[in-house]
């Protein structure tokens, strides 16, 4: 049976990459439309916005694959069930399960790769595209991504572990250097809010190096003006659903060691785990529209089709996201159960069909 999986693995695949890449254009031309709002600001041109959109889309072929992967189903069996083929396998004695196991074989080893560029090499070209954008735009503010990041601000270099959300900084350390690149004082926060277009840092020590001795001081509270805006902050804070699994780890780690809430974060992460349940989730329920009553339907109402059923899953999996955060039920639960239900809903109506 390896040959007829080899066939229907062509077959998936073929309409699956053909299907990215049409979501991919898609989404490019739009974003580029967007990006043109702000071509012309600071160095950024439009050879900077295309490098953006570029260095970004191996993060988009993670967020679309889903979406393709259901409509290369459909349409790469859609195409085996119009010219009867399917018909023929299962005159051969080929079950329903058989065949969606090839399928399901074939799904699986096309997201072997998607998962390695979500992991690998889509995580550190979209922070590299962003602070590359950043820098182009305008300030005149140099930015180092990394654990947590460095910023220079005038005379100050600044170091910040975390970004947190509700734009809010954690254990900061601001360097004052004069002229002469001697250090001349160092100033240690907790962390700080932004209020009123400045900085309110929180339990500071700050130490000034004179000649002979150092003086050391501890306050309360601070303010602190600084060209580090949260529109910058923007930049260096990442979504969660662009950071790798690795990365949500240590930073769901810092926020549990610091009593602060990572639930948002535990959901993405459980979602990136659970992303092979997705895919399959995506298979199983394309099934249905192809062994049953609709496989002789054309390739323009499996579009349709895909399109739609791709819809419901994402206004699915937001919803019961947002639902588990709001009630505080175990984050876990909101990144299984779309695709649980998909998977329930799919295997129910092909055994409805046998």
């Amino acid at each position: 049976m390896k040959l007829l999986d080899r066939y229907i693995f062509r077959a998936v695949a073929t309409a699956t990459l053909v299907t990215l890449l049409a979501l991919l254009l898609l989404q490019f031309f739009l974003s580029l439309l967007v990006e043109l709002e702000d071509v012309g600001k600071g160095h950024y041109h439009f050879l900077a916005a295309l490098r953006y959109l570029l260095l970004i889309q191996p993060q988009r072929i993670y967020e679309l694959f889903p979406m393709a992967l259901l409509v290369g189903a459909l349409l790469g069996m859609g195409v085996l069930a119009n010219s009867s083929e399917l018909i023929v396998m299962r005159a051969a004695g080929l079950s329903l399960t058989r065949l969606t196991g090839s399928v399901l074989q074939a799904g699986l080893l096309l997201s072997l790769g998607v998962i390695i560029i979500g992991e690998f090499v889509a995580p550190p070209l979209e922070q590299f595209a962003r602070e590359q954008r950043a820098v182009d735009q305008g300030a005149d503010l140099a930015i180092r991504g990394g654990r947590g990041f460095w910023a220079r601000d005038g005379e100050r270099f600044i170091h910040v572990q975390g970004v947190l959300p509700g734009v809010r900084l954690a254990n900061i350390h601001a360097f004052l250097v004069n002229p002469d690149a001697q250090l001349q004082s160092i100033l240690h926060a907790e962390q700080a809010r932004y209020q009123g277009g400045r900085w309110l840092l929180e339990g500071i020590e700050r130490s000034v190096l004179k000649k002979d001795q150092v003086v050391t001081e501890h306050l309360a509270h601070q303010t602190f003006v600084s060209t580090i805006s949260p529109q910058i902050l923007e930049v260096l804070a990442a979504d969660p659903s662009e950071l790798s699994i690795r990365d949500l780890q240590i930073y769901v780690g810092y926020l549990e060691e610091n009593g602060l809430d990572a639930e948002n974060y535990w959901l993405e992460l459980w979602r990136k785990l659970l992303a092979p349940l997705t895919y399959l989730a995506m298979l199983v329920i394309a099934m249905p529209f192809v062994f049953g009553p609709q496989r002789s339907t054309g390739a323009g109402q499996r579009l349709l089709i895909g399109l739609l059923l791709g819809l419901a899953f994402f206004l699915l999996n937001y919803m019961l996201g947002n639902v588990v955060l709001l009630y505080g039920y175990p984050p876990l639960i909101g990144a299984m159960l779309p695709s649980v239900l998909f998977l329930g809903a799919g295997f129910y109506t092909l055994h409805r069909l046998r």
